[in-house]
């Protein structure tokens, strides 16, 4: 009996290969505020202009005929006004509107407005929102994108600046064209020996910190866009004292801009969220339990991580989840498409631990690194085709071909390999094709041969598909999670919980699910792509995400949160189908049958956006978020008195995180009233409620930008299962 592959290879290797070209957005390499300006591109202003003057045509429609967005900025001694952060965000809304940008300067901040009312140019960028001290109607601007301060940097250990007085008897360096230079210079008349240096326009900020390392500078005031990014990973000097209030960032716009200023909120709104997703931190074990999140660098596979039915599986995610749990820590997963990549992202501090089926004795040794004690074994397992011939050991690999996927934990041992005289060559599989993709290759005879542990190996399935094991390429090897070597409290708590949970119940039921059984859990789909679908009602949620500008992955982890994407799911207080609608909300908004999917998508939503429309525009964009979620939970009313009470408190009560959130706690916690207990509201659900969504939304958001998620167990009867005999 053979397999009949022909008759389906165009559809599998549709399958296979479906989006794996992605456009890629360059980025600014500097991080200055004042980076060098690229010379300006020939323009015909003349066209720029008529073409606002078409009535046929509004200004987005202008823009999108031209072909190209024009960003007025200011340049002085040709240093550009504009920070890493604000062109990535720019550059990226250029380009999912297929735009280029063309930059036009202007000599000093007064004439921006002029510029723009002339149209020669479409926005304002590197400014905040009060930027101009007219209040011309003229003048509009987005939404916030980002709030910026200047705070002052030091070396660590080098005294404590909480307040001006702090300032006796230091020097700080700054930039003359800084707004806080005229306050600084009266400062050196009150303050006993208060020195105030000015620095060169031409020092670019990286200049800036190298000096204060060298102790060159005492202090430096570096606006907080460019610490932002800088700080996290150079951990020898610290920020401190801030010099004014945030600035609220936003791009200025023609007040007749209507559409243009409608499509980048809406891109604000939907993707500015997701630039928070990649934080950067270096923290041991301590600094992750005071912050609450364990992030978690590894692949999707269906043995690492991977999606079904809104719900996240996998045994590496199960197991690091229990000691998250056990911890009370929330698991924030990062996805990386390589090896190479999850070591990088380690390294870089956007990730605290690797899980990955590490063989850690067959990878190169990094000092930067440490491994955790053992909790699986496997044998590297050479596999090709049923049909070929045996292959008894590594000399009958000469002339032979090995194809690894990216994420495949065997490159360094089969390089090793080579370099001790095995003949064979050694290749990457296909952007994008993992390691069902890779045996899916394999049984095509598209690639020769394979290796792959031998837990990943599942008879009954490879049986099917037409490869088998050929021999174990060595002895079993311990796999290991990774993290920083400079995170020894980390380490400890892992290897506590490691050698406590190996071999116990709860790691046998699950090693058990994961390895012992004929076949994987079903995976919602096998492409080698992105994640095709989040839930049953991806259609809808997009639709209606898209007209009310929300990021449809954050409204389908709301929907998860609510009810598990079962739009029959009622509560104990009324509230009933996929949105969790309560009858008084539902009356407000129309609806009738809370129970219809598209009905509850469509007014959760307008509800969503109706909280939304409460919060100041002003607020950055995550936060607002948060504060809209947090009010579908627990009602608009109980969050605005949490933001007063955020400010009683002395937090900031436009932070939802770390601020606002402990405001609700408070509200939560019981009094004694009349001799009865009472309490303000149940608030300490709303908590749990936004960081629970939060997770979820920036897990959603990495499943679906992966290029990775791969299975082929999902059906039995997929397309190479079909079988003929000869």
């Amino acid at each position: 009996m053979t397999i009949n592959l022909h008759t389906h290879w165009l559809s599998l290797i549709g399958l296979l290969f479906c989006g794996l070209l992605l456009s890629s957005v360059s980025l600014a390499e500097s991080g200055n505020e004042n980076a060098i300006c690229q010379q300006p591109e020939a323009d015909n202003d003349e066209l720029s202009r008529s073409l606002y003057q078409l009535e046929t045509l509004d200004e987005f429609d202008a823009i999108i005929k031209r072909g190209y967005l024009r960003a007025l900025l200011v340049r002085h001694n040709n240093h550009c006004q504009i920070n890493v952060t604000e062109r990535r965000l720019l550059e990226e809304f250029s380009a999912s509107q297929q735009l280029s940008i063309k930059w036009h300067y202007v000599d000093q901040e007064w004439d921006l407005l002029p510029a723009l009312l002339r149209n020669d140019g479409d926005l304002i960028v590197g400014q905040h929102n009060e930027f101009s001290p007219s209040s011309d109607s003229k003048l509009t601007y987005s939404s916030t994108w980002a709030n910026a301060s200047f705070q002052i940097v030091q070396r660590v250990g080098n005294g404590t600046i909480n307040k001006f007085e702090d300032l006796a008897g230091r020097q700080l360096a700054a930039y003359r064209n800084t707004p806080q230079w005229n306050t600084l210079e009266m400062l050196t008349e009150t303050i006993p020996g208060f020195v105030l240096q000015e620095i060169s326009t031409e020092t670019s900020y990286e200049v800036i910190m190298q000096r204060v390392l060298a102790s060159e500078y005492d202090l430096a005031l570096v606006d907080s866009l460019f610490l932002d990014d800088y700080l996290p990973q150079n951990r020898e000097l610290v920020a401190g004292f801030t010099i004014e209030k945030p600035r609220s960032m936003a791009w200025g716009l023609q007040a007749k801009a209507i559409k243009l200023k409608e499509i980048l909120n809406q891109y604000l709104t939907q993707q500015h969220i997701t630039h928070q997703v990649s934080t950067i931190a270096f923290d041991d074990f301590s600094e992750i339990k005071r912050r609450g999140i364990l992030r978690v660098i590894t692949s999707t596979n269906p043995l690492h991580y991977y999606l079904k039915n809104g719900k996240l599986y996998g045994f590496e995610y199960e197991l690091i989840m229990e000691f998250a749990k056990q911890h009370r820590l929330r698991v924030d997963v990062i996805v990386a498409k390589t090896q190479a990549e999850m070591f990088k992202l380690l390294r870089e501090g956007k990730g605290d631990i690797i899980a990955a089926s590490l063989p850690s004795d067959l990878l190169e040794q990094d000092a930067r690194l440490v491994f955790s004690s053992p909790y699986s074994y496997a044998n590297p397992v050479l596999i090709g085709r049923d049909n070929d011939e045996a292959i008894l050991d590594v000399r009958e690999l000469d002339g032979r071909r090995v194809s690894l996927p990216a994420d495949s934990p065997y490159w360094d041992f089969m390089l090793t390999l080579q370099e001790q005289g095995a003949g064979f060559e050694l290749v990457r599989a296909e952007t994008g094709i993992n390691m069902e993709g890779t045996l899916l290759m394999v049984a095509l005879g598209m690639y020769d041969l394979t290796v792959i542990g031998h837990h990943q190996y599942k008879p009954v399935f490879s049986e099917n598909i037409g490869v088998t094991s050929k021999f174990n390429l060595a002895e079993p090897v311990a796999h290991r999670w990774a993290m920083r070597s400079d995170n020894p409290l980390l380490l400890r708590a892992i290897n506590h919980y490691v050698e406590n949970t190996y071999r116990s119940e709860f790691y046998n039921i699950v090693h058990a699910q994961y390895f012992e059984h004929e076949q994987l859990p079903d995976v919602d789909n096998y492409t080698t792509s992105r994640v095709a679908s989040l839930s049953p009602y991806d259609n809808k949620i997009q639709q209606y995400a898209y007209q009310y500008g929300f990021d449809w992955r954050l409204i389908t982890a709301l929907m998860f949160q609510e009810s598990q994407f079962d739009p029959k799911a009622e509560s104990e207080v009324g509230a009933e189908g996929l949105m969790q609608l309560i009858p008084t909300t539902a009356e407000l908004l129309g609806v009738e049958n809370t129970q219809h999917p598209e009905t509850s998508i469509n007014a959760g939503i307008r509800y969503l956006d109706f909280l939304r429309s409460k919060f100041d525009e002003n607020l950055l964009q995550e936060d607002r978020m948060w504060f809209s979620l947090a009010s579908y939970n627990a009602g608009y009313g109980h969050v605005k008195r949490a933001r007063k009470l955020t400010e009683e408190m002395g937090l900031d009560k436009d932070k939802w995180f770390n601020n606002v959130e402990l405001a609700m706690l408070n509200m939560a916690k019981p009094y004694i009233q009349n001799g009865e207990q009472r309490r303000i509201c149940r608030c300490g659900q709303t908590v749990v409620y936004v960081r629970e969504i939060r997770t979820r939304y920036y897990n959603y958001i990495r499943l679906t930008e992966s290029l990775q998620i791969a299975s082929v167990y999902n059906n039995r009867n997929f397309a190479l299962n079909s079988q003929t005999v000869n």
